[in-house]
């Protein structure tokens, strides 16, 4: 019986350790957000605007956007979301553009839309 309990004390002592090193979060309670206090506060709107481009050529593509290279594959598209004002260039030659041409601005105007390029 005292085997029982210096097993139960000990395995109990390493849990409270483990409790108090670990790191708190804040959804550590079982039920998530449903009773969060102040729900207000995680209503930030998102002011990026999404424009789908479809590559319509028969081999890859890469875009630059915001510093970033993406390949997008022949018949494919690739969806970005930017805040306004940012340029998409193309990174490699295709049939209508050269490396480092415009592609399309992200505008509130093409909101929405989808850029065809090959």
């Amino acid at each position: 019986m005292l085997r029982i309990t210096r097993t139960f004390a000990s395995s109990l002592a390493i849990l409270a350790i483990a409790a108090a090193v670990a790191p708190v979060n804040a959804n550590a309670w079982p039920l998530g957000k449903v009773f969060h206090i102040h729900p207000a506060t995680e209503r930030i709107q998102d002011a990026r605007i999404t424009v789908e481009l479809i590559n319509k050529g028969i081999i890859s593509q890469d875009v630059k956007v915001d510093g970033r290279i993406y390949t997008v594959m022949p018949h494919e598209g690739l969806t970005i979301k930017a805040p306004a004002g940012t340029p998409v260039y193309a990174a490699s030659m295709g049939l209508g553009h050269r490396s480092g041409d415009l592609l399309v601005a992200v505008t509130p105007e093409t909101k929405g839309r989808i850029i065809y390029f090959n």
